[in-house]
């Protein structure tokens, strides 16, 4: 069976509620989600583990666009015999399919943190219904969705082991140094638009988390309840920030290097450093 035959025999499925629920999915693989939810976990659940998804899923999406670049391979988009939706988030080439990437290596990595069953399970549903709803809207090919899977699988494995391994030991310095350099050297290798926007969150987003882990020390309170506001205000100047810098300065590689740095730094030295200042969550204490 063709790769086309297995699209055409998927979308023989086909109807109204289906394409709703498929889109839906879809969306939970998209950029916006990832821009929600990770600030979320950062303020809400863990800084840990926050800032470590937020440095596995910059690095797996930031390869996954040099690859696409790389296989300049075409989607199946207007072939004959292929019906496609929600195109808007089918920008760029075919393979790897950085929603099926995207969501193994957010999803992925969560259920190595959590390590329940229950969640293993839900995650994997996740990863599955998300790369099948790639391939039910027709904007990806079977290829596409498995490489994303596997490259995305060995992101969380290489961050877990490196984790594990030698990250958490290091000191303060040698992680400012290492947060500074792997950005660059990953420019180097790539520094296409997408390239530049998470090598610009990459450096921004680890350079602040550092810095406020020695400047300011924000822990998270104990109460649940206490959260749930700083966890919204942060969420909503992130997006504003977001917004501001997009309307302010030109989509151009530099410009959307700095843009995506001041992103993260607002994320996670900033924003932090508000809620310390406000009393809104327990900080290090002054000498």
């Amino acid at each position: 069976m063709t790769q086309v035959e297995m699209l055409q025999l998927i979308q023989t499925l086909a109807t109204p509620w289906l394409d709703k629920l498929m889109i839906l999915l879809s969306f939970i693989g998209d950029e916006e989600f990832y821009i929600a939810t990770v600030p979320m976990i950062y303020y809400a659940v863990s800084k840990r583990v926050g800032i470590r998804l937020a440095i596995v899923l910059a690095c797996s999406m930031f390869v996954n666009a040099w690859l696409k670049f790389f296989f300049a391979t075409p989607r199946p988009i207007g072939v004959e015999g292929i019906r496609s939706l929600y195109t808007s988030s089918a920008t760029g080439m075919s393979f790897p399919s950085g929603h099926s990437q995207g969501s193994a290596t957010y999803w992925g990595y969560l259920a190595c943190v959590v390590k329940k069953g229950w969640f293993v399970v839900l995650a994997g549903l996740l990863i599955l219904s998300i790369m099948f709803s790639r391939l039910y809207l027709g904007v990806h090919w079977p290829i596409d969705v498995v490489g994303g899977l596997v490259f995305g699988g060995l992101f969380v494995s290489g961050m877990v082991w490196a984790d594990g391994r030698f990250v958490s030991k290091l000191g303060h310095s040698v992680k400012l140094i290492l947060g500074m350099l792997l950005p660059l050297v990953l420019l180097a290798f790539y520094h296409q638009t997408d390239g530049m926007k998470l090598v610009g969150f990459l450096l921004g987003g680890w350079i602040g988390y550092v810095m406020e882990s020695k400047q300011v020390g924000m822990e998270l309170p104990k109460s649940w309840a206490k959260r749930v506001v700083p966890t919204v205000v942060g969420l909503v100047l992130v997006f504003a920030v977001r917004w501001v810098l997009k309307a302010a300065l030109p989509e151009n590689g530099v410009m959307d290097l700095l843009r995506y740095a001041f992103v993260g730094f607002t994320a996670t030295m900033l924003i932090p450093a508000l809620f310390v200042k406000l009393k809104w969550y327990p900080g290090k204490p002054r000498i």
